[in-house]
């Protein structure tokens, strides 16, 4: 029965453990997005999406890779991804952020 207990723990820790810290944030095309207090993300991965069902990733080389806490995260108006959108007009730019 012990060793039954120490299984349930350990697999309780390890799934508290192996939570996933990304997380979703967006702006429109020329917007920005400021780092809350105490906190420094890491973007994982970012599209561009015109308000349709689909939406197409872009290179994380165009932002930085880190950014601390009062850092402003700035979209451009224009990226060459959105010549492949139908609405260039409402371009909206989705992150996903790690937290470190």
């Amino acid at each position: 029965m012990l060793k039954f207990c120490f299984v349930i723990f350990c697999l309780i820790v390890l799934n508290a453990a192996a939570q996933d810290s990304t997380y979703y944030k967006s702006a429109y095309g020329g917007g920005y997005i400021v780092v809350p207090e105490n906190e420094t993300w890491e973007i994982d991965r970012a599209f561009v999406n015109d308000g349709n069902a689909y939406s197409i990733q872009i290179s994380n080389s165009n932002f930085d890779t880190i950014y601390n806490a009062g850092d402003t995260i700035h979209t451009p108006y224009y990226i060459a991804e959105m010549e492949l959108l139908s609405d260039k007009q409402m371009v909206q730019y989705q992150f996903y952020f790690k937290q470190k």
